[in-house]
């Protein structure tokens, strides 16, 4: 069974991988030298949603032959898992034997790809790791071929894609600054937007203090920091300024002291990952200097920038409509060379403090996002299994609320009961996972990156239309922002901030929240994202939550105690109840002639059906309210769990025949009377004695490994010795009464006759001889091993109720 569920597992896993984690295929049966298309079986998405190139050879196309120009791919939204490029001829772009030059790696998530025969003729990510930008070397040809154009495709997800993107045509919009510079001074909107450091100082006691308004196409800024040489805000796509991995770049912005004089002045500077040392814009154009003074060991400065990096400065100055992560230095040199362009020394030694991240995205558009209080401090609250459990002891606890520091954000606080895997909070309208629209499901997961303390978070939905994968949003995690994660006492927790309203890539994968929805909350044991099918069923409210507007949601919390009055009644009905009656009609007709074994086995077998029909109804009242497209999903969830609905609905279904059967049988010595005994006795009753003791088994499995929180498998286990105990013992008995029915010499035992299926009990006749006269009445005295089996009747008794009520308990207790 643990192998096919394992086979079902991997097959069902496959669409959910992200890319080839070793770089796309270029085999020519998989042409993806040829269309650069990603064998996934889905089309390229329409259009670019912002993945672009940029080098010294675009758009113009033209080069130097044999001059090596650097390539950065960059997301200027989200990020991505995939890439695949190559350099063509401009006069034959659509043939794959126009590729031309050499393509060299810049970091350990790309590798060089052979196209035409000859390694680095193409390139391609080496990893299915989340990028937001990544750098390479193109050689060009040694000799000139005319004009190149950059091809490319982009892998988001599994089923988003973009393909054979051409470089030359896939620009950034181009922002012109305007003619006048922004408002100057106190005019304009209030600057409400703020991060210090530490966080929730004072302003004036803070080692690092900045503010920002958005002003038309311009940013305002005011800093102020303790240095005596120059303050710095740097603005990067990842968390380390000096990134020697993926080799981002970032745009910093310093005030500094001028060599003579205490006068301020701000330059827009930027910063290669893996250099310490920042280089001059190409152009200061888009960069406003307001105020800017120096009072003991402490800057101050006011400025003014462009929000988008303007003609010719890509590369060096990012969108503060992006998410980027904000970063703080100061140093204490003095007299900044703007006029040879010379500019600071980032290194260490020559930091007045350490470099200071914000450890976590800031838009600077929708503004900065900072939580500090208690999550106690939530108004909304939600848990599971009960409505009153704390954060301790639930399983699923969660609270949320709008973020007192940005209104245009909801923040959340998720604590779960494991510590590797993830938990996560969605929204749906339909109620149905995987059905006619989306679900926009949010949340955090353990990952292996020591940096955000081994926990993510994650902005993800689920595929519409029955396909039900989870995947990522177009934009990766803009919009949401993480403040505090980790496992803490044994309990994975996160806090972080959603955007209430909707990205313009994500208007086909997010909601807006400030609207009425379903709340889903759920788990699963795997870590990583997108997050990976929940190895327990979520839990779905009762009714629409509108998540800015209500501090309430009510779940089913009646499921898990009916889930347990379902296992305790089957496992009354048939281990103990039904399992006592079948060995009642088996062993004890000897032992009980005058009819008692027909009265006891109808009275403990009936008994049986009666509390395995009611735990028949209770489990499709207990899932009244679960996310179905039908009466059963074949293999939706796991093997096991569809075995254990296809059996149990077969055992419901023999146990009413039985009974059925039995009360249309014919005569006992009707010549047709082993038609009846054929049904009733050996394909249903057998049947009866072994599917639904391996069926509860498999119940009591599900039970302790998707049901119960934290995982318990005793109940499983003592089923396991009761089913083994119980055979074995069962098993000798048949042996040892049918060994000595046919070795029986004495006249006043019962013998056996052989019958046409087996073995039929039969009473002898004064004279000796078996018969089959139905005017003979049987011996009304037990047969002399009657003692025996009762001894053996009672032991098995022995060894189901014990067990049974043992496994009882263990449910209950669950």
């Amino acid at each position: 069974m643990k192998w096919l569920v394992l086979l079902l597992s991997l097959l069902s896993a496959v669409p959910t991988i992200l890319a080839r984690r070793d770089g796309a295929p270029t085999n020519e049966q998989e042409n993806a030298c040829q269309d650069l298309m990603p064998q996934h079986g889905v089309p390229s998405q329409p259009p670019n949603m912002g993945f672009i190139l940029f080098s010294d050879v675009i758009p113009s196309g033209n080069y130097t032959p044999g001059e090596t120009y650097e390539v950065r791919l960059n997301a200027t939204i989200g990020d991505f898992a995939g890439l695949f490029i190559q350099a063509r001829t401009e006069t034959n772009q659509d043939d794959v034997s126009s590729i031309v030059g050499l393509w060299t790696p810049l970091s350990n998530l790309s590798r060089r790809a052979q196209c035409n025969g000859v390694n680095g003729d193409a390139i391609t990510h080496s990893s299915a790791e989340r990028k937001r930008e990544q750098f390479f070397n193109w050689t060009a040809p040694a000799i000139d071929m005319g004009r190149i154009h950059f091809l490319y495709s982009i892998v988001v997800a599994f089923s988003n894609i973009f393909v054979k993107l051409n470089a030359t045509v896939e620009r950034p919009p181009v922002t012109v600054a305007p003619a006048t510079m922004p408002p100057q001074g106190e005019q304009g909107e209030p600057f409400l937007n703020s991060y210090g450091e530490p966080l929730g100082c004072p302003q004036n006691e803070c080692a690092f203090y900045v503010e920002w308004r958005s002003n038309g196409q311009f940013i305002d800024f005011r800093m102020e920091g303790n240095a005596s040489g120059w303050i710095a805000l740097g603005i990067s796509g990842q968390n380390s300024a000096l990134d020697t991995v993926n080799r981002s770049f970032s745009d910093v912005l310093v005030c500094q002291v001028e060599a003579v004089g205490s006068a301020v002045n701000v330059t827009d500077l930027f910063l290669r990952g893996g250099e310490v040392t920042p280089s001059f814009d190409s152009s200061q154009e888009g960069l406003d200097l307001t105020s800017g003074e120096i009072t003991g060991d402490r800057i101050f400065c006011s400025f003014s920038r462009v929000q988008f990096a303007l003609p010719g400065q890509e590369g060096q100055d990012v969108s503060f409509s992006d998410d980027n992560f904000l970063f703080f230095l100061s140093g204490n040199a003095t007299g900044l060379d703007t006029v040879n362009e010379v500019p600071m020394d980032f290194s260490a030694s020559a930091l007045s403090g350490n470099v200071i991240f914000s450890f976590t995205r800031a838009n600077l558009n929708r503004g900065f996002v900072v939580f500090t209080a208690p999550f106690t401090t939530l108004p909304g609250k939600g848990s599971f299994p009960t409505s009153s459990c704390s954060r301790e002891d639930c399983d699923f606890y969660f609270r949320w609320g709008v973020n007192p520091n940005n209104p245009n954000y909801l923040t959340f606080f998720i604590s779960a009961d494991l510590t590797v895997g993830w938990a996560a909070i969605g929204v749906s309208r339909d109620r149905r996972m995987g059905g006619d629209e989306i679900d926009d499901i949010f949340g955090c997961s353990t990952n292996n990156n020591l940096f955000t303390g081994g926990v993510e978070v994650a902005d993800t939905h689920n595929v519409a239309g029955g396909d039900r994968r989870n995947v990522g949003d177009n934009s990766g995690t803009d919009g949401l922002v993480s403040h505090r994660l980790g496992v803490l006492n044994g309990r994975l927790e996160c806090t972080f901030s959603r955007l209430i309203t909707v990205l313009p890539a994500d208007n086909t994968s997010d909601f807006n929240l400030d609207d009425s929805y379903y709340i889903i909350i759920g788990t699963g044991e795997n870590p990583g994202t997108p997050f990976t099918r929940h190895e327990r069923n979520p839990e779905w409210s009762t009714s629409e939550v509108n998540l800015v507007r209500e501090s309430s949601v009510d779940f089913d919390y009646s499921r898990i105690p009916l889930i347990k009055a379902h296992g305790i009644f089957m496992v009354l009905a048939w281990p103990i109840l039904a399992q006592l009656g079948i060995a009642m009609a088996r062993h004890m007709k000897p032992a009980m002639p005058n009819g008692g074994w027909f009265l006891l086995h109808r009275i403990l077998v009936l008994s049986g059906v009666f509390f395995s029909s009611l735990a028949f109804l209770l489990i499709f009242v207990a899932y009244r309210n679960a996310d179905t497209r039908g009466l059963i999903h074949l293999g939706d969830i796991n093997g096991l769990g569809t075995a254990h609905f296809v059996v149990g609905i077969t055992v419901i279904v023999l146990q009413f025949t039985n009974p059925i059967i039995a009360l249309f049988r014919c005569a006992p010595d009707d010549n047709k009377r082993w038609i009846f005994k054929l049904l009733h006795k050996y394909i249903i009753g057998c049947s009866l004695q072994l599917l639904p003791l391996a069926n509860v088994m498999i119940g009591l499995y599900l039970f302790g490994d998707k049901i119960v929180n934290p995982r318990k498998m005793d109940a499983y286990w003592v089923m396991v010795a009761l089913v083994s105990a119980y055979s074995l013992w069962d098993g000798l008995l048949n042996i040892y009464f049918g060994y000595s029915c046919h070795k029986c010499k004495e006249k006043t035992c019962a013998v056996t006759v052989e019958g046409e299926l087996g073995t039929e009990l039969k009473p002898i006749s004064p004279d000796g001889s078996t018969s089959h006269d139905p005017t003979t009445k049987p011996k009304k005295k037990p047969s002399p091993d009657h003692w025996l089996r009762w001894a053996g009747w009672i032991g098995l008794a022995a060894i189901a109720i014990p067990l049974g009520i043992t496994i009882i308990g263990l449910i209950g207790r669950g």
